[in-house]
This record gives C-alpha cells, sequence and structure tokens, in this order.
C-alpha cells in the first residue's frame, strides 16, 4: 500500500510540474485529478505520522544517565572515603605531633601520664597505618574512576546536542509538511466539485473502504497498478469506451493514459 501511495505521490507531482499525461475522458481525468490530491493528503499524514522524536537518543541517553550514575557515584563514594582518611591522618598527624611535643616538653613526669601518653601513640599510629594502606589503595582508584565517570559526562552531552540537532530538523519538517497539508486541503473542495455527484460517492465510498486510495492505473497494457492482477479484456475494453470500470480484484476505479493500453 505504502509503495501505491508514493507511486501515486510521484505522479502527483509531476502533474502539479505540467507533465500530467491524457486520461481516458474528461470525467474521470478531473476524478484523477482529485486522486492525486488525495494522495498527496495521505503521504503528507504518512510522512507525519512516522516522524521520529529521536526515540533511539533518547534510550541511549537514558542508557547513559544510568552507567552515569553508577560509575559516577562509584567515583564519588571513592574520592570521599579518600578525603575522609585523608582528614583522619591530619588529625591523627596532628595529635601524634602534640603528644610527642608534651613528651619531650620535660612536663610530663608522672609515670602514669606517660604511659597513658605512649598508649594513644601506639593507637594512633597504628590506625595511622591502617589508614595508610587504604589511602595508597584509594590514590590507584580514584583517577580512573573520575576519568571514566568523565567520558561518560561527555558522551551524555554529545547525545544531548545530537538530540536537540534531531528534534530540531523534525520541527522544519513538521512545520513543512502542515504547510503541504494546508495547501493541498484548500485544492481539494475546488477539484472535488468538479467531479459527477455520484461518481464522486463511488469515489469516496472506495477510498473509505481502501486506505484512503480509490483509483488505480492499468498498467503494461494489461494489469491494475494497484494489486497488480491481470484484467480482462471485458474490463480494459471497457476502459478504452470511457466507462467508469474497477478492478475486479480490489475494486479501485481504474483509469488510463494514452499509450497505456
Amino acid at each position: 500500500m505504502e509503495q501505491i501511495i508514493r507511486q501515486n505521490f510521484s505522479r502527483f507531482l509531476l502533474s502539479s510540474s505540467g507533465h500530467n499525461q491524457t486520461m481516458a475522458s474528461a470525467e474521470l481525468r478531473r476524478l484523477w485529478k482529485l486522486h492525486l490530491i488525495d494522495v498527496a493528503i495521505y503521504e503528507i499524514r504518512a510522512r507525519a505520522a512516522s516522524l521520529d522524536p529521536g526515540k533511539k537518543i533518547l534510550a541511549e541517553i537514558e542508557a547513559l544517565k544510568k552507567t552515569l550514575e553508577d560509575k559516577g557515584g562509584r567515583a564519588k563514594t571513592l574520592s570521599a572515603e579518600l578525603q575522609d582518611l585523608e582528614l583522619q591522618q591530619k588529625s591523627a598527624d596532628d595529635k601524634i605531633a602534640k603528644i610527642d611535643k608534651e613528651l619531650y616538653s620535660g612536663k610530663v613526669v608522672n609515670p602514669r601520664e606517660v604511659e597513658n601518653y605512649e598508649k594513644e601513640l601506639e593507637s594512633l599510629r597504628k590506625n595511622r597505618g591502617s589508614h595508610d594502606e587504604r589511602i595508597l589503595e584509594l590514590w590507584e582508584l580514584v583517577p580512573p574512576a573520575k576519568a571514566e565517570a568523565e567520558k561518560i559526562e561527555k558522551a551524555l552531552e554529545a547525545k544531548r546536542a545530537e538530540l536537540a540537532e534531531h528534534q530540531k530538523k523534525a520541527v522544519a519538517l513538521k512545520n513543512q509538511l502542515e504547510s503541504s497539508f494546508k495547501q493541498r486541503m484548500a485544492e481539494r473542495p475546488a477539484a472535488a466539485k468538479e467531479v459527477d455527484a455520484n461518481l464522486l460517492a463511488k469515489y469516496e465510498a472506495i477510498r473509505k473502504k481502501l486506505d484512503g486510495v480509490g483509483m488505480a492505473e492499468v498498467i503494461k497494457r494489461s494489469q491494475c497498478g494497484a494489486c497488480g492482477t491481470l484484467l480482462p479484456e471485458r474490463t480494459l475494453q471497457a476502459c478504452l469506451d470511457d466507462k467508469v470500470v474497477t478492478c475486479e480484484s480490489c475494486h479501485r476505479i481504474l483509469y488510463y493514459t494514452e499509450g497505456v493500453i
């Protein structure tokens, strides 16, 4: 069906450029003109319905956001742990320096007090040693974790820019289609008015049943251009006799141009 629509839309463009072929009869020529307008309207609607707001890019953005949440969260956790341990180390160093100063100042002479200071120093140095090992490990882990998160952030930024450009083009195409749609819809009433009322009613009924396409061209001298059915001789003769005849298979009104049959 889409192929039929596109073929007829191409013919509409040709007819709009002054290259329309002569129909078998004046009545069918008028209906043919209306048919081409309807095909153009159908095509515009189909293109508008298929406009992509960037679903694939949006999905990629969501995936990157989730990855960034995981990787970025890990980088933040490691950085926070490193900062906390470094602060603890500084605090421990300050306490050790203060105790050392007290012990070697000569002010502390009480054996029990000296013993307590020494125990505190031992505990501080032991904790500091365990922290040193983890800090060294974090110094190895934090930079690549941050680099990975930054890489994902840049990819996310690029995807957002790609989405903005895609949507900009989609909006421009949507505006173009809306303009074309208004133009074709404005042309239709005058074209429909030129067609015989009975023939128009028949055409509209067929079009309603068959996805908006009510006519089909006779191609290769003997085939229905819509469904490809080989047309019987009586049908071809009816076309030559300027009669309104339909395809026995798809039931669309047949039309032909000089030289086709």
